[in-house]
């Protein structure tokens, strides 16, 4: 049996993880007959079960319980996202006590990316590579086929999507936007999606930006909303979180046939795009050489159906959902027996 340990009412109901769950899901039941979620407060009933689990914590309370099947989807670096919202070095050494853990003797292990696996072992001085699979995070399957008209790429809009997070970087994203709009020597726009509607408008009126919108949609609205905009921002700061982090809103971008403008340290997707070309890099210690790769980019000629192409060869390569599910059914058929 594979319990899936969730927090949600049931499998529709996951939100951002969802298609990533999904797919684990839909991987055990091809081996198993035997699925059942197990919510908040409750306990799988076998304690042979295989237990799948997203969190180190939820991990690391069934290994106390007895449960030694366990198979854990690692979104993050925990004890150093955690250092970085709370500043703590003893919450920061707990969790990294929890985190080796679950890492050893996890029977399965899916990580988000290879960065993420040399993270681990580097500092664990494990060896992962036979446990894991490696599937970046993703909630698009496929790209939006009308997303992709030529006028689109003829006018230079910008999106922002996401939460203002200092670690998602709004504020630096703004300056960089302000600047571009100011050299560009062509109409521009900036839309920001966001919960934090009010603050991100006051941080945008600070620098001047003359064209702009900010409003907040459901997920399901997202796409209908920024499938005709060009070009979107996920700009980092250059560190341990970031450079082993797959953020979803690539997929969101590219399934929309927006043009990713982003950090070199968001390394899977930079070692994906060093091949491709569908991205721009901009990283904030290096400004000068992003904004002018932007500058240069947004005044070129571009062709909706290169990028679609591009756009379509990352859902087939490095969103390959199907792909990925042959990888986890075969790990866990190995695993099971």
């Amino acid at each position: 049996m594979f319990s899936f340990v969730i927090e949600n009412k049931g499998k529709a109901d996951l939100s951002v993880t969802g298609t990533y769950m999904n797919i684990v899901m839909e991987a055990c039941a091809h081996v198993s007959d035997h699925i059942e979620c197990i919510h908040k407060g409750e306990h799988a009933t076998d304690k042979n079960s295989y237990i799948v689990s997203d969190t180190i914590q939820t991990a690391f309370s069934y290994f106390l319980k007895g449960y030694k099947n366990q198979i854990v989807w690692m979104q993050g670096v925990v004890p150093e996202e955690s250092f970085m919202r709370n500043q703590s070095k003893l919450r920061y050494h707990l969790i990294g006590i929890m985190e080796r853990y679950v890492l050893k003797k996890a029977k399965m292990l899916l990580l988000v990316s290879d960065e993420m696996r040399r993270h681990y072992e580097t500092k664990y001085k494990l060896k992962l590579s036979e446990k894991s699979v490696i599937m970046p995070c993703f909630n698009e399957l496929a790209i939006v086929e009308d997303a992709f008209r030529q006028e689109k790429y003829e006018q230079n809009n910008f999106v922002y999507v996401g939460s203002l997070h200092a670690w998602q970087c709004f504020e630096q994203t703004v300056k960089l936007y302000a600047e571009i709009e100011k050299i560009a020597g062509t109409p521009t726009n900036l839309y920001v999606y966001t919960f934090q509607k009010e603050l991100a408008e006051k941080i945008i009126k600070e620098q001047g930006i003359c064209n702009y919108a900010v409003d907040f949609v459901d997920k399901d609205e997202l796409s209908e909303r920024i499938k005709g905009i060009k070009y979107g921002f996920v700009i980092r700061e250059d560190c341990t979180v970031n450079a082993v982090a797959t953020p979803t809103k690539f997929s969101n971008y590219l399934a929309n046939g927006i043009i990713p403008i982003y950090s070199s340290t968001l390394r899977s997707f930079h070692d994906y795009d060093s091949n491709h070309h569908v991205g721009i890099v901009y990283d904030l210690d290096n400004h000068q050489a992003g904004l002018s790769a932007i500058i240069n980019d947004l005044q070129s000629t571009k062709s909706a159906e290169e990028v679609k192409a591009k756009c379509a060869e990352a859902f087939d390569s490095y969103y390959a959902a199907e792909r990925y599910k042959e990888t986890i059914v075969e790990k866990i058929t190995k695993l099971i027996g």
